[in-house]
């Protein structure tokens, strides 16, 4: 038995992109990026002729999706249906089944799974080709384990549409919580899944497979690289996959270091060499945070009030106006002085007594463990714990280091203040 599907998820369709410093063109090329990978996720479908489409939750942005999203949804899906290509979808914590205002219907080749668990049969010429399970939240908070319904009931290839968080996955709520072994106990071949929107694939116990697409078009710095779906091939029980890129504007993080850049006008120039670099394949558009790193003699010129700031302002209409237009997030100054740590220690005082005492904790790990005991810092760990801040219970050597480094480098400012 030979056919394809593809596997997609939180599209968040119809994301308003606020707060993003840009206007006019730029500004509509992000509010339309969202649905402009939902029509690329529909023509890959179409090129190559897969049997089915997997939504797996969140294909709205928020509970009361607007008209305008609605309406593109169906839409997309109604190409599919003129092509015989059939969609399932389930619903998840942005998108419940409770926001559903039922106005709007769907081609009768859309299958849409309830708040219980249900199993649909993909058929061709009188043959079935797998079982497809799913289950959508009712509403927005689901902290059961809805994997826990899901069941093998037969021969051939079955899949589990489920949004879902396995093995508790940071950065995402913890919503229809799972583990790989529970997965795997429900004997399914291939887990489509949703929620986490970084693309991850898990072989389970038993051979089952999990994969996460991840979102299809990045919504802030911190959803960076390339943002798609996966495209499924089953033959004989076994599967190929491949990530296919989808987004249409991309988000980057870039970082520039300041070591051996003496001047302003060449700094800016480093800056765009570096955008121009991770921004080189035509998309409608990038989005970028750039980061100043390393130690360079414009580490005080950059510290003065406002400068940063006006070179920051300078660096986002300069990028606006190429081809293809990079929107400028932030620039970011995470450098450092540059010091000269042989004339620092040649001088004596107390940058050297302060560098020679953190080298010696560094070589001594008991001396490092008695100052971590010493009854202040016992204390202020005691404190930090009644906070509900997590303190580790050893210390770290590269913590000492870290810490002389920024004491000799606040010396070093105040001086030449």
């Amino acid at each position: 038995m030979h056919f394809k599907f593809v596997h997609a998820a939180d599209l968040h369709l119809d994301t308003p992109f606020r707060g993003i410093a840009a206007h006019g063109p730029l500004l509509t090329r992000f509010q339309e990026s969202t649905f402009r990978a939902l029509a690329r996720i529909v023509d890959l479908c179409l090129r190559e002729r897969v049997t089915f489409l997997l939504l797996a939750g969140d294909l709205f942005e928020v509970k009361d999706r607007s008209v305008r999203a609605r309406l593109v949804l169906r839409r997309e899906l109604e190409r599919l249906h003129v092509a015989g290509i059939e969609a399932f979808i389930v619903h998840g914590n942005h998108d419940p089944l409770s926001g559903d205002t039922g106005t709007l219907g769907l081609p009768s080749s859309v299958k849409v799974f309830g708040p219980d668990w249900e199993e649909a049969e993909v058929r061709r010429e009188g043959r079935r080709l797998c079982r497809v399970q799913g289950v959508s939240y009712p509403d927005v908070e689901v902290r059961d384990d809805l994997s826990s319904r899901f069941r093998r009931t037969g021969e051939g290839f079955s899949v589990g549409l489920l949004h879902a968080n396995l093995g508790g996955a940071e950065g995402h709520a913890n919503y229809a919580p799972c583990t790989p072994a529970g997965l795997g106990a429900r004997g399914l071949d291939y887990w489509a899944l949703g929620h986490v929107h970084t693309r991850g694939e898990l072989m389970l116990p038993g051979g089952g497979l999990a994969v996460y697409p991840g979102n299809p078009q990045g919504r802030h710095v911190l959803e960076t690289g390339e943002r798609g779906c996966v495209l499924v091939e089953v033959e004989d029980g076994g599967t190929r996959r491949r990530f296919v890129p989808v987004d249409t504007v991309r988000w980057h993080r870039v970082e520039v270091p300041l070591t051996g850049v003496a001047t302003l006008d060449g700094l800016m120039g480093a800056l765009s060499e570096a955008v121009d670099a991770a921004c080189a394949q035509e998309l409608d558009g990038h989005a970028v945070r750039v980061v100043l790193t390393g130690r360079g003699p414009l580490h005080r010129e950059l510290a003065r009030p406002g400068a940063l700031s006006q070179m920051e302002e300078g660096l986002r209409a300069k990028l606006a106006a190429g081809h293809p237009p990079v929107l400028l997030e932030s620039l970011r100054d995470s450098s450092r002085p540059e010091l000269d740590w042989d004339a620092l220690t040649a001088e004596g005082g107390f940058a050297r007594t302060l560098l020679e005492e953190a080298r010696a904790l560094e070589e001594d790990p008991g001396a490092l463990t008695r100052l971590w005991e010493e009854e202040a810092l016992g204390s202020l760990g005691q404190k930090l714990k009644r906070l509900g801040v997590d303190v580790l219970e050893a210390p770290r050597k590269e913590w000492v280091s870290r810490a002389s480094l920024l004491g000799v480098e606040a010396l070093h400012e105040e001086d030449g203040a």
